[in-house]
């Protein structure tokens, strides 16, 4: 499946806002990322991510005109990871082990 590679080359990605898989792969590269979503077309929870991403900075609201910037790529693997650490350190300290 070519998918990943065609993102790793885009200049820009267009996204359609109904996959939540989709707007998160997309925003994992530093391309800039736009999300098509007309009212009515998805769902709440889809615009609630559409909103968090837009605000985060990672993606942008689809318009008639494209423009040229970049983010920092996406990877909540890397979040949920540093998360884990840190409750794993926390539960350890409070029992008085090393983590």
């Amino acid at each position: 499946n070519p998918y990943f590679g065609y993102l790793a080359l885009a200049d820009a990605v267009v996204v359609t806002g109904d996959s939540v898989s989709m707007c998160c792969e997309a925003c994992a590269v530093p391309a800039p990322v736009y999300i098509y979503a007309p009212d009515g077309a998805t769902q709440s929870k889809h615009a609630r991510l559409h909103a968090e991403l837009f605000e985060k900075g990672y993606a942008r609201p689809m318009t008639e005109r494209l423009e040229t910037w970049s983010h920092p790529p996406l990877n909540a693997a890397q979040d949920v990871a540093r998360e884990i650490a840190a409750r794993l350190a926390v539960r350890a300290n409070a029992r008085g082990q090393r983590a």
